[in-house]
């Protein structure tokens, strides 16, 4: 594969990190955030249609949504959520606890903040949210980011509300998760100064890091995610909506850039020529394709597509494993239509007379591709249209501007049009935040250290794994509070080991809080246990049992060190000969000796053994 010289092609890239919140309750309600798997209370059902923006024009990509005419059945929790969720009683007021988080990040990037902070509602009808918005506020503007790459500038950070969470997408219908609604959610902007892949994914970590050294980061699959933007100068600006996997957004970028390239040179290679389409049910009553022959026994339409010079050429790659055909295809499911099918198929699926007759009426020349798509009437009509737009277009090296989703193989796929000026306005059921001079120099004297600053302190006590290890861990709050407390490189290792081999083990740690941690640790400060006992003690601790009761338990059933050292003296005796031909590399076999004499930690017996056996020899 072709090297890419980002700079020659035009490259344009910037991102927008969006990051869940992990406060007590969501962002206009008191509902709490701690979101759990389980069976819905209830449901409802709900349809949406597009309204005009504070303009006074409607946002094309709602209309386009709205077009689809889908039913949205929400799925409620009556522990996570209330009438605010339902769209059936206002919002509340904007939760402080996540507006000062955001205002924290966007003074961590030198962002400017505004006086006063205006909720505003984001037109977004594909069903995420109940009322057909998004509500969010501009918190920071103007910011910096400091990467070795080179300095990119944070246009924008808003506090907005999480969306629905989407089960399941079949055709007309669509069933979300109300849970997740309305979880506060800080969303960072770049401006487009990202320089390549490479250093789109350094932007995306450090963001990503910074956010998280707030403390208030929910962690986990789904709690943080990355939109791109990517352009090259003979393309288009392409926004990817919803990228999870931070480690291959340069691998997403590059597949997209790879894919408007290719794009323009198909379309200087085949010239401006006219694409024909028309309904073509007639031509396909008597076919033996159980599929078409279905749709049109159940009065649906077919419609044919005529592609002048695509012969041999609709499976040709545009980007990894993706092929030109596929942009036709993904414009026909955004209109309900499962996909197309088209001559250069391996096979023909039973369609080679319809497509014979098809290839007369249309007056196929040498070297064009047939296709159709076949659906009900009304779906069939509008993805017939919408193909042959797209298909039209692969004709004038023009890359439309649009929305477009990551695939697992970090392709990209359709989704819809780009969302305009026109899907926002004022939300006048939340009052204005005024932010003072006075609020603001008041977050710039306790802005945390970041993640990078602590690991490296971290360092000199724990070393350097453990250090990095610990500041990755969703536990580091935990280990910032224990450390002051307690030994911070046992604490560390439980938080960062001992906690996560229990959990792989079965045990739940709903139970353990980290002042029963704490009390644990104590007492091995104390040397009432060992460092070996903490397992077992944690252990007791998920069942039920308090601290207190565990450690006692382990006190009473472990041999006490001085009955280690008089079983550690019998186990030396027996073994006088190893001893002597051996030294102090016999300790290893006369471990397991001393083991099944004691009830103890390995970590106390092998220290006690040692001091014993250098006595000894």
């Amino acid at each position: 594969m072709t090297e890419l010289d980002y700079e020659e092609l035009g490259f344009m890239c910037g991102i927008e990190i969006h990051q869940q919140l992990d406060t007590d309750t969501k962002l206009f309600c008191d509902c709490p955030v701690d979101l759990e798997d389980e069976n819905p209370d209830s449901e409802v059902r709900r349809r949406l249609r597009s309204v005009a923006g504070e303009t006074g024009a409607e946002d094309r990509a709602a209309e386009v949504e709205a077009e689809k005419q889908k039913e949205f059945v929400y799925k409620v929790h009556d522990r996570n959520n209330c009438l605010v969720e339902l769209d059936e009683e206002p919002p509340h007021q904007m939760n402080p606890e996540a507006l000062d988080t955001a205002l924290t990040f966007a003074r961590m990037v030198d962002a400017e903040i505004p006086p006063e902070i205006q909720v505003m509602r984001k037109m977004v009808v594909d069903g995420s949210n109940t009322s057909g918005f998004q509500r969010t506020a501009m918190i920071g503007l103007d910011g910096t980011l400091e990467t070795e790459t080179g300095e990119v500038s944070i246009e924008d950070i808003e506090l907005e509300e999480e969306s629905a969470g989407i089960n399941e997408r079949n055709g007309d219908r669509a069933v979300y998760d109300l849970s997740r609604l309305g979880v506060p959610l800080v969303e960072v902007g770049t401006d487009a100064s990202i320089q390549s892949p490479e250093h789109a994914r350094e932007v995306a970590e450090r963001i990503g890091m910074l956010l998280r050294s707030t403390g208030k980061a929910r962690r986990g699959l789904g709690t943080i995610r990355q939109d791109v933007n990517v352009s090259i100068s003979e393309g288009s600006r392409v926004e990817i909506k919803g990228f999870q996997d931070i480690e291959n957004i340069d691998r997403l970028i590059e597949l997209e850039v790879r894919r408007q390239r290719n794009l323009v040179q198909l379309g200087e290679e085949l010239g401006d020529r006219e694409v024909v389409a028309d309904n073509v049910t007639h031509l396909f009553e008597e076919t033996e394709n159980e599929i078409v022959s279905t749709v049109i026994e159940n009065n649906g339409s077919v419609y044919g597509f005529r592609l002048p010079e695509l012969a041999g050429r609709m499976k040709e790659e545009i980007s990894g494993d993706r092929y030109v055909a596929q942009e036709l295809v993904d414009y026909a499911r955004s209109r309900g239509i499962n996909g197309i099918i088209h001559t250069d198929e391996d096979q023909d699926y039973g369609l080679e007379e319809g497509f014979e007759a098809m290839a007369q009426d249309f007056s196929r020349e040498e070297g064009d591709a047939l296709a159709i798509l076949a659906g009900p009437k009304a779906e069939a009509k509008q993805a017939a249209k919408a193909v042959r737009d797209r298909a039209q277009m692969l004709y004038t090296e023009e890359v439309p501007e649009e929305t477009r989703t990551a695939e697992q193989n970090h392709t990209t796929a359709y989704s819809r049009p780009l969302p305009g000026s026109a899907r926002m306005y004022p939300e006048t059921d939340v009052p204005p935040v005024e932010i003072t001079d006075e609020k603001v120099n008041g977050i710039d004297e306790n802005l945390p250290d970041t993640i990078e600053e602590r690991r490296q302190r971290y360092a000199e006590e724990v070393g350097e794994e453990l250090a990095r290890q610990i500041t990755s861990s969703r536990r580091l709050g935990e280990f910032e509070e224990l450390r002051d407390e307690t030994d911070s490189k046992t604490a560390a290792n439980v938080l960062v080991n001992t906690l996560p081999k229990l959990e792989s083990d079965g045990y739940t740690l709903e139970e353990v809080k980290t002042e029963d941690i704490q009390e644990i640790l104590q007492a091995v400060d104390r040397e009432e246990i060992a460092r070996g006992d903490i397992e077992e003690t944690l252990k007791a601790v998920t069942e039920g049992k308090n601290p207190g009761e565990a450690l006692e338990e382990i006190k009473e059933s472990r041999s006490s060190r001085e009955e280690i050292r008089e079983a550690v003296s019998e186990v030396l005796s027996e073994n006088e000969e190893m001893i002597q031909e051996q030294g102090e590399h016999a300790q290893g076999a006369l471990m397991g000796a001393c083991m099944e004499k004691v009830d103890a930690d390995g970590g106390t017996v092998s220290e006690i053994l040692s001091e014993e056996l250098q006595k000894h020899i």
